[in-house]
This record gives structure tokens, sequence and C-alpha cells, in this order.
């Protein structure tokens, strides 16, 4: 008793939250489709009934000539009532449409823009993502089947009814025949279902084969190494995979599905049978020949349709169940707290250890080092040692999972986390690149001043990114990248670094992090820009990151990390002194200059 209440609780909850979002997406187009509905449920019906009478009226029309023009012109002025609604409803579908779809993606994106980043390295988040999107029609689905099904119900019992008036049995044989579809229907559906979330992973993998042919950067990698075909051929052999499956599906379906519908006209052959030798015993007249199968007919059709309904309600009860679950996914950083951090806090690291999901290799281990405000720290260690995960915790990307990140001595987790991230101006390594106008890329980090032309020229001339746009016609409206624009300005890899520079500038914060920020620039630009960090930013801290000794010589502390910790620390001539780590790796690179 308990496990069908949740399963009608949780149908219920799942009826309620589609038509709900439905009715949020576009209240008006909502109302014009429920009022369609019920017009075309009742409309048909009365068609049938009419005809009926004309037809009869017609075999009588000595003494009904006033009835069959009164039918007539009710049933031609019903028909063009039902044209006239058919059109209003594809432009009302159109609309409504469009509403929905923009009310759905805002809310996908809105929710997605929210999460956490761990939630991003899960392939199996990853298909969460991807089942809640193609999941998000059936929730506008869901309040049109209840509709459908309400409809479909009404018809069934007002047709059974007429049926039963004729010959009290034709209508419970009619409904008998359809046993099997309803049967085969509902297997059907929970295959198709099944089908559906085994070849999702296929799905996912063939879209990113494809779509690798439309990325720009992909197009250099392809063209230079030949390998168009790899990417291809993996493409065609998904492709064929699923081809078959689905083809040897859709061949048993159709097979299995025409014998049924054999079964299922039956009942029309059988009234219609019975129909003629009560017309030739004069029992009935003409006109309820074609009025009997009609309406067992349309009893079989509606039945058809109500079985159909409730077997894609099911279905979609448990897409919805899972669409459900996905919106309610909480992200970590909307659990943080209130407290407002300082322009340029303390930051300490009290015995960090960290670990990607679904990876065993810890990253961070007993991971414990401060950082004083006003402090410039520069971060150094191999590739994969953990410096850009330092980072990625300190904005709170990611928690520790043992230990904890304080900010001013109090436990990153008790501050408003997007409060927290505003303190710093940041240049990531892997620095994203979109296709903007410059303006508005640039103010990414601040856009709300975006128009501000002064603030931009500083930001600018601070990172060097002056030089680049100095002769540009559009000055700080030029679109950057050529995606969407045929003048788009297309910059070398040194040139975009700059302008992500500039970016993480325009923020104007007492506390820079930048991740190689020089990776790609040549050494002038380079040598300008540790010039601009360590000479013009007394007074604001900073944590810069560089496989480029020389870049962090300045730096009042620099932490070298190793083995998942803080092996040194200490200023450019301490850690020579030492001559452990940092002194072994920087007279390695001052090697190769002398």
């Amino acid at each position: 008793m308990n496990k069908i209440k949740t399963f009608f609780d949780k149908l219920l909850g799942n009826v309620w939250f589609g038509i709900k979002t439905s009715f949020l997406a576009s209240k008006f187009y909502f109302l014009m489709k429920l009022f369609i509905l019920l017009s075309t449920t009742a409309i048909p019906l009365l068609n049938i009934r009419l005809w009926r009478e004309v037809l009869n009226g017609i075999a009588d029309y000595g003494n009904r000539e006033h009835v069959v023009i009164l039918c007539l012109g009710i049933y031609l002025g019903l028909r063009l009532v039902t044209y006239l609604l058919e059109q209003f409803d594809y432009y009302v579908n159109d609309r409504y449409s469009d509403e929905l779809q923009f009310y759905i993606e805002r809310v996908m994106m809105n929710k997605t823009s929210r999460m956490d980043l761990s939630f991003f390295d899960s392939a199996d988040m990853g298909d969460k993502v991807r089942h809640a999107r193609n999941n998000f029609d059936i929730m506008t689905e869901m309040t049109w089947l209840v509709f459908d099904i309400v409809s479909a119900f009404i018809n069934v019992i007002a047709t059974l009814v007429i049926v039963c008036t004729y010959r009290w049995w034709l209508g419970l044989v009619t409904l008998a025949l359809l046993i099997p579809f309803m049967l085969y229907n509902k297997k059907r559906t929970e295959k198709k279902l099944e089908m559906e979330k085994e070849q999702l992973r296929d799905n996912r993998k063939i879209d990113y084969l494809r779509d690798v042919f439309f990325d720009t950067d992909v197009q250099f990698e392809i063209k230079l190494n030949g390998i168009g075909a790899y990417f291809i051929d993996g493409y065609k052999k998904i492709w064929q995979k699923l081809y078959k499956i689905n083809k040897d599906e859709d061949i048993r379906h159709n097979s299995i599905n025409c014998l049924i519908m054999i079964v299922n006209v039956s009942s029309e052959i059988l009234v219609l049978l019975i129909s003629v030798f009560d017309v030739a015993a004069r029992r009935i007249g003409i006109g309820d020949v074609q009025y009997n199968l009609s309406m067992v007919s349309r009893l079989r059709s509606q039945a058809q349709g109500l079985m159909d309904g409730i077997n894609r309600f099911l279905n979609n009860n448990t897409r919805l169940l899972e669409l459900r679950e996905f919106m309610k996914i909480v992200p970590e950083a909307e659990k943080s707290g209130t407290l407002k951090p300082s322009r340029n806090p303390k930051i300490e690291f009290c015995g960090v250890s960290f670990r990607y999901p679904n990876s065993e290799q810890y990253v961070l281990k007993d991971c414990s080092f401060t950082i004083m405000p006003h402090e410039k720290i520069g971060l150094i260690g191999l590739n994969g040692a953990g410096k850009s995960t330092i980072i990625k915790l300190m904005l709170r990307f990611y928690d520790p999972e043992e230990g904890c990140i304080k900010l001013d001595g109090v436990d990153l987790k008790e501050y408003d986390i997007y409060a927290v991230r505003k303190v710093f101006g940041v240049m990531f390594q892997d620095y994203v690149t979109y296709c903007l106008p410059l303006r508005e890329l640039i103010a990414l980090s601040d856009f709300e001043a975006r128009f501000d032309d002064e603030k931009l020229k500083r930001a600018c001339d601070i990172s060097g990114a002056s030089d680049i746009i100095k002769d540009w016609d559009d000055g700080f409206d030029s679109v950057l990248g050529r995606y969407y624009a045929d003048n788009g300005k297309d910059l070398s890899g040194g040139q975009w670094q700059l302008v992500g520079l500039a970016r993480a500038y325009f923020k104007d914060s007492e506390f820079m992090i930048l991740d190689e920020p020089s990776a790609a620039l040549d050494p002038i630009s380079e040598d300008r820009i540790f010039a601009q960090l360590y000479g013009l930013s007394e007074g604001k801290s900073s944590v810069t990151i560089s496989h480029r000794l020389s870049n962090t010589t300045l730096a009042d502390k620099i932490l070298v990390i190793g083995d998942g910790r803080i092996v040194e620390q200490g200023s450019h001539p301490e850690l020579l002194k030492l001559g452990g780590e940092y002194a072994r790796l920087f007279k390695l690179q001052a090697g190769k200059y002398v």
C-alpha cells in the first residue's frame, strides 16, 4: 500500500510540476491551448451526430427537409469553426513553443551556471545534463497529456454509451480487442526508454566527433596532421552500431504492430456487417450505417489514444522524476555563508588535502601555507603539482576533502562565496576567448562598468592591449573572433593573452591572481607585465604562477609545491641560499641563458 501511495504521490507531483512550469512559461498561450483543446474535444462528437441526422433526413427528405437544412447548416458552421480553430492552434503552438523554449532554456542556463565545477568533472553528471535537456519538453508534454487523457476518457465514455445503445456488447468487444495493443504499447514505451538510456553515452560521443569539425581551433590540428579520417571513421562506427540496433527494433516493432492493427480493425468490420444486415431488414436507416461505423471507429481510436496517453504519461513520469532530481541538485557554493570578506584578506591553507571527483590520486596532501595582506606570492612547481588547484580552492570552485581554508582567520565556508570571488582579479592559464565586442569581453570581470572608456583604457594600458587596438576604427566596439562576425578581429595567442590580462586588471581588485600570464607573450611584453605587477601594485596582494622562475624573483615570498604540499618557501635570495629544489630549478633555467 505504501508503494502505491508513493507512486501516486510522485505521479501527482510530476503532473503539478509540469503544469506549473508550462503555465509560468506563458500564461496567455497556456489558456489559449486549454480553450482549443476543450473545443476540439466536443465539436467532433457533435458533428458525427449531425451528419447522422443529415443522412437519415435525406432518405426521408419530404418529411424532414427542415431538419436536414438546419443540421447541415450547423454542421457546416462547426466545420468552419474547426478549420479556424486549427489555424489558430498552429499560431498558438508556434508562439507558445517559442516562449516555452525560451523559458526552459533560461531555467537550464541559470541552473547550470550555478553548478559547482565538480558537477562538470563527472561524465555521469554530463549524462544527467544531457538527459535533463532532452527531457525539458516532457514538462509541456505532461501538461497536454493530462488534458488529452481527460478529453480521451470523456470521449471513450460518451462513445461507448452511444455504441452500446445499438448493440450492448459491441462496445465491450471493441475495447476487448484493444487489450493486445495496450499491453504491447506499454512494453514498447518501456523498451524505448531503456534504449534511450543505453544509447545516451554513444550519442554524446557521436556528437563530440561530429562537432569537432566545427571548432576552428581543432581544424588546425586536423589539417596539420591529416586526422579528419580518424574522427569520421569513429563517427561512422558508432552511427552504424546505433543504426543497426534501431533498425532491428523498428522492423520488429512494425511487424508486431501490423498484426495488432489487424485485430483492432476487426471491430469495424463487425459493426459494418451488422449494420448492413439491419439496413436490409429496414431496422435502421442508411445514415445509421455511417453513424455506427464512425462511432465504433472513434471508440477504437479514442481508446487507443487513451491507452497510448496513459502509457506515455507513465513513461514520462519516469523521465520527469529524473528531471526533477536534476533541478533539485543544490550547488555547494549556494550553501555558502553570509560573511563579507575584506578587500585584501589574509589567506591560510590549514592541512588541506584534495583530489578531483572520480579520481583516486590526491593533488594536495596536508598542504599548509599563509598569504599575508599586501604580500606578493610566486607559486612554482612542476606540471601537475597542484598550483592551479590551489587557486581553484581559494575561489571555492571546490572544497577540500580534509583541512580548511581561512580568510582572516574564518573558514572560507562561512563567507558569501560570490562576495569572495569579487575580491580577486583572476586570469587563468586556460583563459577563455569569446566572440564579443572588446569592451564587453574585457568588462566581463566588472560588467556594469563596460561603458566606462577611461577604465577600459587604463586596463588595456596596464596589460599592453592598447598597442593592439590603437589602429582599430571601432576601438572598444570592435568584435573579437569570427564565429558570427565577418569583420571580427582575429588575434594571435599572445594578443588574446593581453586581452585576458586586461580583463583581470579591469576588475581593479586589491588581490590579483595570474596563472601563467605570459606563456604566449614575447620577452618585451612579458617584462612589461611583471614590471606592472611588482612595480605599480604597491599595497595590493598577488599570486603569480609561472614556469619561468625569472618572473618570480621579485616576489615577497615564493611557495614551491612538490608531492602535494609546500616543500619550500621564502624569498628568492633565501631559497637560493637554501640550495634546495627552487635553487636547482632556477640554476637549470638560468644556465640556458648563459
